[in-house]
């Protein structure tokens, strides 16, 4: 009964922290959504180009961990609000790479990190065991929660 127990205990232990986490990005994202007027998602899409500029918009997508379609459709907005620009240079003009803008780079300089951004930073400060851990664990119970869309780990946080 003792194992039962201690079992039961650390299962409410770990909603109690996802749920905390989850709250963190929700109250952050409100935050961020409040101070710069878009969502983490596409603040975290401008300090990954602002880190990398000149990105072509596949390489975006893998390091954002986002579908080819939800990268270009977040680009679309951030292009459409001046913050971004697209071009094709070099001699494969079907390559299209994508740097910030002025515009871009001034809200940057008063925004702060996305919630996601400060969550992968916690996340790289684990130690190895931990964080192999915790990827075995999470996992493992995805693959138990069968009707779990598969293709929600593929988009933004804070996107519909």
């Amino acid at each position: 009964m003792l194992i039962e127990e201690e079992r039961a205990k650390q299962s409410q232990n770990i909603l109690r922290c996802l749920r905390i986490l989850f709250r963190a990005i929700q109250n952050h994202s409100r935050i961020v959504e409040k101070e710069c007027g878009m969502s983490s998602a596409k603040l975290l899409m401008m300090w990954e180009i602002f880190n990398n500029q000149g990105l072509k918009v596949s390489e975006l997508a893998d390091a954002l961990i986002i579908h080819a379609s939800t990268c270009s459709n977040l680009l679309d907005k951030l292009q459409d609000g001046g913050l971004v620009r697209r071009d094709r240079t070099g001699r494969d003009q079907r390559t299209v790479r994508v740097f910030l803008t002025e515009k871009g780079t001034q809200l940057l300089a008063n925004a702060p990190l996305p919630a996601q951004g400060r969550l992968s930073e916690g996340l790289d400060r684990l130690p190895g065991s931990y964080l192999h851990d915790l990827e075995q664990g999470l996992v493992n119970l995805v693959y138990m929660l069968e009707s779990i869309d598969s293709e929600a780990g593929m988009m933004p946080m804070t996107e519909k």
